[in-house]
């Protein structure tokens, strides 16, 4: 094999391997966050909202990836047009990527307006048609949410070029020089971003390079505006708190203290894909990035898992509601939804019952 032809075999064999095994706990992170919240969907009161959502797209994306990463085990042939599954399913997961960021954000929003609003105002102006007048607007925003992405998924997949190389018959191909198919299976393989390097100068009829383009473009873009988004919203939510709180300053540092995790997050499971992406602009060398693949499988694979911890499993109140114990995740009172939604174990401990 020509060292210049992308990873090796064994190489894409073993990043397959490490994509299968961390989705898998994605999945079942995802999975049981998305059951736990819609059977006590009534304890959790408003909060069960969000956290179906978040956990759906997190599913789904999950989901989509590891199909995409079983395919790299099946023989040649055993999938019919496994170059189109292969397109329109690392497509559709990175669809409900950008759908899970966008939640990020508005799970943000929802928690600086909570502050904002009941902070500043007075309960009693709080009047029950604000609260349906906000209700409506947050479901509105839900509906964009999703429905933005996957307009632009039909968007891309009406315009991307599919791969012909499946139609060509095998003793057509095997009839090509060498110097054409330098690397089939690399070619062929189905792995999120690992053809982002390719350039006008190779030749691999299996990539689409004005699409690959795109997908480093938005991907780059959206990761670093959903994370500057929630780093701001979550630091001046911290602000206001130390503003309009009395004793609000520890109260900050602890709510400051749990949103940090969820930035922690983003950080973790998408810094090396921007890393790897980075790359993919300056050089065109594939082979000798083969770690950061790993790194960069490995953190994206697990997105969905750190979520389920993070915005779920990780706080106490949301165990409590599901294990059926005696506190509901928002009770009814005009408490800010960022001190139930971001409530730690030291809070909770001080706090008592509710």
């Amino acid at each position: 094999m020509n060292s210049s032809s992308g990873l090796s075999d064994r190489e894409l064999t073993a990043l397959s391997s490490v994509y299968v095994s961390c989705l898998s706990l994605s999945l079942i992170g995802s999975c049981s966050v998305f059951i736990a919240s819609i059977v006590k969907r009534k304890k959790l009161n408003e909060q069960a909202k969000p956290l179906i959502q978040l956990a759906l797209a997190d599913l789904l994306a999950s989901l989509c990836l590891s199909i995409t990463a079983l395919l790299n085990f099946l023989s040649a042939g055993a999938v019919r047009s496994s170059e189109v599954v292969c397109s329109a399913g690392l497509a559709l997961s990175l669809t409900f990527y950008y759908v899970s960021f966008l939640l990020l954000v508005v799970y943000a929003c929802e928690s600086a307006h909570s502050v904002q609003g009941w902070r500043e105002e007075d309960e009693r102006r709080f009047t029950h048609q604000d609260s349906r007048r906000r209700r409506r607007l947050i479901d509105l925003l839900y509906v964009l949410v999703w429905t933005v992405p996957v307009i632009g998924y039909v968007i891309y997949i009406g315009t991307v070029s599919f791969p012909m190389m499946s139609l060509i018959p095998s003793h057509q191909a095997s009839n090509y020089k060498q110097s054409v198919w330098p690397n089939a299976r690399f070619c062929n393989s189905c792995i999120l971003f690992l053809h982002l390097h390719i350039d006008d100068n190779e030749v691999c009829s299996t990539v689409d390079l004005k699409h690959i383009k795109y997908i480093k473009i938005f991907t780059f873009t959206s990761v670093l505006s959903v994370l500057i988004c929630c780093t701001l919203m979550y630091w001046r939510l911290q602000v206001k708190l130390r503003r309009y709180d009395q004793g609000g300053v520890r109260r900050a540092e602890r709510i400051w203290s749990s949103a940090r995790y969820m930035i922690l997050v983003i950080v973790l499971c998408w810094t090396p894909a921007l890393v790897l992406i980075g790359f993919s602009f300056a050089c065109s060398e594939t082979e000798s990035l083969f770690p950061l693949f790993i790194i960069q499988a490995v953190s994206v694979s697990l997105h969905g898992f750190l979520n389920s911890i993070v915005y779920a499993w990780r706080r106490r109140n949301f165990r409590e509601a599901v294990l059926g114990e005696r506190m509901p995740l928002l009770s009814y009172t005009h408490r800010a939804f960022f001190d139930q939604s971001l409530r730690n174990d030291a809070e909770e401990t001080g706090s008592g019952e509710n």
